[in-house]
This record gives structure tokens, sequence and C-alpha cells, in this order.
């Protein structure tokens, strides 16, 4: 598999994260489950199935630095960086084309960086079988078997087999209402999209230009500059002149030939603070505790401080998100903290940008 390369997609600003997840340290640079960031258990996640010299990272400019930092198991090189975000399709298109220039007739995944999986050999597994199908031209998405009737997530629909374990992909749906939701679960043929691809470098290059005629030449420009002293001028001009669209709407759900991969393994995209309190050992009570705390008549909370000289006291708490730093305070209900991010919405528009 010395032509199958990895890249994990490192770009997201985690707002629903708010207050530990800023401008300058977005959640993928942050420890939520244990002491290593969730990009940096992403990326040893890989091993061994790829070899560090095989493993890249794309993220936004203002973390490189601090990403290439967390990643000294990587080269510095192999941390690149978007000038601006331009969504899931800038991302691919622009490890496409590196990877294009770099290890030509490459096949590569491309990773979310902060998602929790259970298993790695299950994980490592089905990239192989991911990265066998690819071979023969699929392009491949890999589905999770939902748990829940979850919301937050899109769904994938499998249709016909397709050999080597895949299946057809009938239809992509978005974040569908919670009727909707429960129906998928019942059926058996709805999987969680979990926004992990595997797909030959010329493949997936060729459906930008089939797709996303804009980006496309946009990244011949940025391919043609690889290697020169013009690239960084080619590059911040010609990413930002990308329209900003996911890679799944704007490829993946136009395609004919896109193929699914039931994952054996368990998976959370950890997208919230409740989320991530499930993820987190809790006490008798069920609180999740990352805090000095003095909690009487507590349960079901998630109480965390980056802070340890600040005490945290709750008295009849239930179901709630707290989250202390040094300049910003967060409490909500824990079943409305996928909506943080609105509430950062509301933190811009009040002029309180320094706190973002």
């Amino acid at each position: 598999m010395s032509e199958y390369m990895a890249v994990v997609m490192a770009g997201g600003s985690g707002t629903r994260f708010w207050p530990m997840s800023r401008a300058h340290l977005p959640k993928q640079l942050l420890p939520l489950l244990g002491p290593r960031t969730m990009v940096r258990e992403t990326v040893e996640r890989l091993f061994p199935l790829f070899d560090a010299s095989r493993v890249y990272v794309i993220c936004g400019r203002a973390q490189k630095e601090l990403i290439q930092q967390d990643l000294d198991i990587l080269e510095p090189e192999h941390v690149l960086d978007e000038p601006v975000p331009r969504d899931t399709a800038g991302c691919v298109g622009l490890a496409a084309v590196f990877l294009d220039w770099r290890a030509p007739g490459s096949t590569f995944c491309a990773l979310p960086s902060d998602a929790w999986v259970g298993g790695v050999d299950k994980f490592q597994e089905t990239l192989r079988l991911a990265y066998e199908a690819a071979q023969e031209g699929a392009l491949v998405t890999i589905g999770i078997r939902p748990t829940r009737p979850a919301t937050g997530y899109g769904y994938l629909e499998r249709g016909e087999p397709a050999g080597r374990g895949a299946w057809r992909v009938k239809k992509f749906w978005e974040k569908p209402d919670v009727e909707r939701a429960r129906d998928f679960v019942a059926s058996g043929r709805h999987l969680w999209n979990a926004g992990m691809f595997v797909w030959r470098t010329d493949r997936i290059l060729e459906e930008f230009r089939r797709h996303l005629p804009e980006h496309h030449a946009r990244l011949r420009e940025i391919r043609s500059a690889l290697g020169t002293r013009a690239l960084p001028q080619v590059l911040g001009e010609a990413f930002a002149r990308m329209p900003k669209i996911s890679v799944d709407y704007g490829i993946m759900e136009k395609v004919s030939n896109a193929v699914l991969i039931e994952a054996p393994f368990e998976w959370d995209d950890v997208g919230s603070w409740s989320a991530a309190g499930e993820r987190r050992a809790r006490d008798a009570e069920g609180n999740a505790v990352e805090a000095r705390s003095t909690r009487v008549d507590t349960r079901d909370c998630v109480i965390i401080s980056s802070d340890d000289d600040h005490l945290i006291a709750t008295l009849g708490a239930e179901g709630l998100v707290i989250v202390h730093t040094r300049d910003a305070t967060l409490v909500c209900p824990r079943d409305r903290a996928e909506d943080v991010k609105k509430l950062v919405e509301k933190i811009r528009a009040d002029g309180h940008d320094s706190h973002l």
C-alpha cells in the first residue's frame, strides 16, 4: 500500500465548543476526550497502517504553527495550510493537486480531525477495504450504523451490493427532522455519513472538473505553481476565489459511482459539550467533571474549567453544561448544547469578538 496516502482535514472552527474553542485554538486542537488533542489522536489512529511519511494534515493558516508543534510525529512540511476557509471541497481539492504533484498515481483517504473512533484495528481494516474499492475507480464513503435518531448528522441510503464489502450509495440525505431520523434508524438501510472518504487522486480531480469547474480551474493554477517561488501568491489568490462548498454537496451527491462501506467500529463526531460529556468518565451522579468543583444535589452535568484555581460550585443543578475559561463562562442545558453555535453568532453580533 505504498501509494496509499492519508489526509487529515483540520480546518474546522469548532464553534460549538466555545468558550474553550476559539478562532486561534479550535476544537481539533483541544484535548476534549483525554490528554491528547483531537487532531493528534486522529493522526496516531492511522499508525501503523500508514507511516508518518504518507500522512498529511491540512489546516487553517492561523493554526499551522500550533498544529506543527502538536504533531511532532510528522515532519513540519506535512502540515499544509489553507489561506482562507473554503469548506471540505477546497480542502480535498488542495490535497488532491498536492498529492498529484508529490505522489502521482496515489490513492488517499480524507478524514475529519475531530471525531472519536472506538476500535483502531477495525477502523484500519475498514480503510483497507475502502482502498481496494477506490482502486477500481469508485468514490468511497464510510457509513456508521446509527444508534439513535440523530438530527445533527447527514445520512447515506444503502443501495445494491457493489462487491468487496461495498454498497452503492442510493442517496445522500441532509440532516433530517426527528421523525424522518426515526424512520431512517428503523429502515436498516440508512447510515450516518461520517465524512470519511477514499478515492484515487486522478478520479477525484476528474469529478472536480465535471461538477465543480470553478474549483478545478483554480486548482490547475495551484498545481502549476507547486514547487516554485510563485506558490504563496498563487495559492492565496486562487484559493480565495473558490466558492465555499462541502465535497459532499459539491461532488458526492452528484456522482453515479459513489459506494459506501459500513463501519464495524464505533464512531461519534463529538459535536457538542454534551457529546463530549458522554465520552468522559462520569461520577455516580452522571456528572463529567474536569474542574475544581464542589457539588450538592448535582446530576447529569458537564463541568469543565481551564482555570485550576477557579472553583465551580453547584447546588441543585441537573442536565447543565458549565464551561469556564479565563475570560468567558458558558452555562446552558445539555439538550441545547448543539445550539452553542447560535450563541457564538450572537456574541459576535453584540460586538464581543475579543471573546471569540
